[in-house]
């Protein structure tokens, strides 16, 4: 199972400093090192408490974590902020468990941002391109969402297939932007929350990956997101917020 967090807009983060603006705290004791494993995989905690814990990630996955941002959004990684895998821990220290507990998740990510800053040296700013992307629209004949009767949030992404709850549009676009690669716009002006259960197939295979013949393999996601969800993705341009990685260095000894 693939599981990803949903995205949403992304802000102008990835100004350079020691504390960047709107992080009232920090994490201290730091350690870094370099996870040979080879493991599959990867944990990152930084949503909660007051611990910072990453377990075999690479330096590409950590700025994702950071900015909020899809990898496709991303250019400059060198090439082992992609193959080096790290465990990276940290702790808030001198602070109340009512502001711990105050934190939002933007200025967690902030929090991990300096960390990133000060450990691995990066450095980054923000460019605009123009890249092909997909709007999310109602399709001809209504919506077909169903509003959720839950009462908590939870999502389960795979690469053919998403099982979700309680759910806004935009999460929906976000978990198809993961699996395109490319920006989706929500377009649909549907604000409610709904439970989505969506199966497609990459082209060729069947659900479990394998060679499948032709009435064996799913819909395409295209397919599945007009006859399932009465949605439509429709190709188009647009100018995209892309982040560049201008450095990053090895961490060195703790």
């Amino acid at each position: 199972m693939l599981t990803w967090v949903l995205f949403g807009t992304v802000g102008s983060a990835g100004q350079q400093g020691s504390m960047p603006a709107g992080v009232p705290l920090a994490y201290g004791v730091v350690t870094v090192k370099e996870n040979k494993s080879q493991s599959y995989m990867t944990m990152l905690q930084d949503d909660q408490g007051d611990i910072l814990k990453v377990t075999n990630a690479n330096l590409m996955t950590m700025v994702e974590d950071a900015f909020h941002l899809h990898e496709y959004l991303i250019e400059g990684m060198p090439a082992w902020g992609k193959s080096q895998h790290w465990d990276v821990q940290g702790k808030i220290l001198d602070a109340t468990q009512e502001k711990i507990k105050a934190l939002t998740m933007e200025q967690r990510r902030a929090m991990f941002l300096v960390v990133l800053q000060q450990r691995f040296g990066l450095k980054t700013h923000w460019v605009t391109r123009d890249k092909p992307e997909y709007e999310l629209v109602v399709a001809k004949g209504g919506s077909k969402l169903k509003e959720s009767t839950e009462t908590q949030t939870s999502s389960g992404l795979n690469w053919t297939d998403l099982n979700a709850t309680h759910i806004t549009t935009d999460d929906l676009a976000g978990s198809l932007a993961f699996i395109q690669q490319r920006p989706v716009l929500n377009r649909t002006g549907l604000t409610g929350r709904y439970d989505v259960k969506l199966k497609w197939s990459v082209e060729g295979q069947s659900l479990n990956g394998a060679p499948a013949q032709e009435e064996e393999t799913a819909p395409s996601m295209f397919t599945a997101v007009k006859e399932t969800l009465g949605l439509e993705l429709k190709p188009t341009h647009g100018a995209v917020q892309v982040l560049v990685v201008d450095a990053a260095e090895e961490p060195g000894a703790n």
